[in-house]
């Protein structure tokens, strides 16, 4: 094997130069949600297995997976790369990535980012070490890094580049979730304009139209681009999710079920986490508007009590947790919480964050829908500021603490209710569950005018 470059002057070890410019393509499918990356990946692999870069693809999109079995195929794939590595001379650049995927296998997530942000220094327009970096620093839940990490890198990419578009992308969404809302949209669109495929980009206007609340743009930016994002792989999912978090708002409840029947909900068979992200958190919010999502629960949970044992996101394993909890899958919730203590006790990053956040989460939601709504606000309360660090995204955490909330409504405590509410005016001001819920809590406190006042406006919000 010898050293060939893409076209961008990367340099791998291959048998040849095809195999390169291939694995730029796959880099590409990548960052693209296309459906066929895993396909590009095995083509190269086919026609090249001893490409160093290959094999180590192959893990990478394993962990991405977020489940145990695919953590065992990944850890089975760096368990023999540092002997492939010597045999074929694999450059400096590639060994580097092999201690980030070994790294990501023992669970050292702050050790595998902090390889690829390494790599980015001598290797910037390693786009692949660039979006790995990404998708770790979401689950870091820290927006600055996330922002950081793409603006170390966007000068010294010619905008001619092909994948420039996926660096304005991903550059928006981190400027988004560290709360720079009018430039996030600017990058975000700017990003579409040349490529109304890039789902990850449509993705990041949408996250500032949610928190800025202009729930009717929301509808119409995910609507004119659908046919441009809804060719992406299980990612496309989200978007309609997002779509359904705009009706939600509005009180269109049979759009919202429409939706999730059609498209959220449509593939869950095919077990990737975030379509269980999707309807977990949708069909928890919808209960909590006071709507009937009938038998919906049970789907998600069948496919939850196949996760009882993930260790690799906590994110992650809390929805699962949700699924069953809400279905009343009793017995595998409990299963499963006896894996997150377990987990929580162990050394490596995602069990320190379960022990600090995750264990909190996971118990407020098993009483919060038990009834004993007092003691979930006990234990969920002390950790909302920490909340950020189970990773995912503000829209995505949010559903957390309206569970907080709606736990702190129904426990008659009127004033620590009343409190809550009130803050989440600070960054709600547009919604009417928040009006609605706050003038219940204002009316619970014997404030009669205010509580008239604040249901008026969840009424003015509803008609609008």
């Amino acid at each position: 094997m010898t050293t060939h470059h893409d076209a961008h002057g990367l340099a791998f070890t291959a048998s040849s130069a095809d195999s390169a410019q291939r694995f730029h393509d796959f880099t590409t499918c990548y960052m693209g949600f296309r459906p066929d990356t895993g396909l590009v990946l095995k083509e190269i692999a086919t026609a090249d297995p001893d490409m160093p870069m290959a094999r180590i693809g192959k893990g990478y999109l394993a962990k991405l997976m977020g489940s145990a079995s695919h953590s065992a195929r990944a850890d089975k794939v760096s368990a023999g790369m540092g002997a492939h590595l010597e045999q074929v001379g694999a450059n400096d650049r590639e060994r580097r990535h092999a201690a980030a995927l070994a790294a990501w296998c023992a669970g050292d997530l702050d050790r595998t980012t902090r390889i690829w942000e390494d790599i980015l220094l001598d290797h910037p327009m390693d786009g692949l070490a660039l979006r790995l970096a990404h998708f770790t620093h979401f689950y870091s839940g820290d927006g600055r890094r996330m922002r950081d990490s793409l603006a170390r890198v966007l000068p010294l990419w010619s905008e001619d580049h092909p994948n420039y578009g996926y660096l304005q992308g991903m550059y928006a969404f981190g400027l988004e979730e560290a709360g720079e809302y009018d430039k996030a949209e600017r990058y975000g669109r700017a990003a579409v304009a040349r490529n109304r495929q890039d789902a990850w980009s449509v993705h990041a206007v949408a996250h500032v139209l949610e928190m800025t609340e202009r729930h009717e743009d929301g509808i119409a930016w995910v609507a004119e681009l659908e046919d441009g994002w809804s060719t992406t792989n299980n990612f496309r999912f989200h978007l309609y999710w997002h779509k359904c978090l705009y009706h939600l708002e509005r009180g269109e409840f049979d759009e919202v079920l429409r939706i999730y029947d059609a498209q959220v909900a449509s593939d869950i068979t095919s077990d990737f986490y975030l379509d269980i992200c999707n309807c977990s958190s949708l069909l928890w919010r919808l209960e909590m508007f006071g709507v009937d999502v009938g038998d919906r629960w049970t789907a998600l949970a069948e496919v939850a009590r196949t996760h009882l044992a993930d260790r690799d996101l906590i994110f992650v394993s809390l929805h699962y947790l949700m699924a069953l909890i809400a279905n009343g899958d009793m017995v595998a919730a409990e299963q499963m919480m006896d894996s997150l203590r377990t987990w929580s006790t162990l050394d490596d990053t995602q069990a320190r964050i379960c022990a600090d956040v995750g264990l909190a989460i996971a118990d407020g939601l098993k009483l919060a829908r038990g009834g004993r709504h007092a003691e979930a606000v006990t234990v969920m309360e002390p950790v909302r500021y920490a909340l950020a660090r189970i990773g995912g995204s503000k829209a995505q955490r949010d559903v957390f603490m309206m569970i907080l909330l709606d736990a702190a409504k129904a426990s008659n405590d009127a004033l620590v209710a009343r409190a809550l509410f009130a803050e989440r005016l600070g960054d709600k001001v547009h919604s009417s569950w928040t009006w609605k819920n706050y003038g219940a809590v204002l009316e619970a406190n014997g404030q009669t005018d205010e509580a008239m006042r604040a249901e008026e406006e969840a009424r003015r919000i509803l008609a609008a």
